[in-house]
């Protein structure tokens, strides 16, 4: 399957975080907002994506969202992707609390 582009629907999965749970996402279909290719350290180039429903995550197209695109389209049919955020303090303290990706100006 080739990366995705800006405007294309794809799936992304729930993430439930226990640092930071202001970051937790309720998993669907969602709109691509960007996407780039970066260099891993082996030399081979992946694809990231970033999506409108979660402008502040970016994750790698090749061996995480494209293999599973056809299990979570079964997974969640037509519910849309979604920031579903846990703001209890006892699920915001610790490490990672606050955590952003390297390069995120958002």
């Amino acid at each position: 399957m080739d990366p995705p582009r800006p405007g294309d629907k794809i799936y992304i999965e729930t993430t439930i975080y226990l640092h930071h749970g202001a970051d937790d996402f309720q998993g669907g279909v969602c709109t691509v907002k960007a996407t780039r290719t970066v260099m891993q350290a082996s030399g081979a180039e992946i694809t990231m994506v970033k999506v409108e429903e979660d402008p502040g995550a970016w994750s790698r197209w090749e061996g995480y969202l494209e293999p599973k695109q056809e299990e979570w389209k079964k997974k969640y049919g037509r519910q849309e992707g979604r920031l579903k955020p846990d703001l209890r303090p006892e699920f915001n303290q610790g490490p990672g609390a606050g955590w952003k990706s390297p390069g995120d100006s958002e």
